[in-house]
């Protein structure tokens, strides 16, 4: 049944390529907006992480980095790609581990970065997942562990950010030093969980 689903999946992979050309399509687009608005791009990508090949998985998730590290993925479909991130969690590659956990905080430093709850808790869920499975490698549960403590630094940036405090109090040397004070907090953390 998986591998009919797959030779779905690649079936439908194959043809959608075939109708919308991307290479066709990203020339006769101007900016990262209007990628973003194309729709049919992304979905490749996800796309091609759905088959769960891990050649075509590492591709996708490569491809997917660029397109959120330009502004080129509209905001509606962090959903998708949260989801797409937490099934790629589940696979037992070390590298398409890794590079979950790249695209993770690129999600974080992008306009993409998860801002509900229910958003927040999935994309911290993945790092956590990773940094608790016992079929993780040392290397994935470093990555997760330094993943986690960088994402919730930002998260705190942004928090700071949105609050709007006094320009005095929100200078980028003392969010720098606020970043990185939850970072060693979260590190401490850590060192006494593990």
């Amino acid at each position: 049944i998986v591998g009919m689903h797959q030779q779905h999946v690649m079936s439908s992979f194959r043809k959608m390529i075939k109708q919308t050309h991307p290479k066709l399509c990203l020339r006769s687009l101007s900016n990262p907006r209007e990628i973003a608005q194309k729709g049919d791009i992304l979905r490749i990508f996800l796309m091609a992480c759905s088959v769960k090949s891990v050649k075509l998985s590492v591709i996708g998730l490569s491809c997917l980095q660029k397109l959120i590290s330009h502004d080129a993925v509209a905001s509606s479909a962090l959903k998708e790609i949260l989801a797409t991130l937490r099934d790629h969690s589940e696979m037992p590659d070390e590298s398409l581990q890794l590079k979950t956990l790249q695209t993770m905080l690129i999600v974080f430093q992008s306009h993409l970065r998860p801002e509900s709850e229910e958003d927040m808790s999935q994309a911290l869920g993945i790092c956590l997942h990773l940094l608790e499975s016992s079929r993780s490698s040392d290397s994935v549960r470093n990555t997760a562990a330094a993943t986690f403590r960088q994402a919730v630094a930002l998260v705190f940036d942004n928090v700071v950010l949105a609050e709007s405090l006094p320009t005095g109090k929100a200078s980028p040397a003392r969010l720098g030093s606020s970043a990185s004070s939850v970072a060693n907090n979260v590190t401490r953390s850590f060192g006494q969980t593990l």
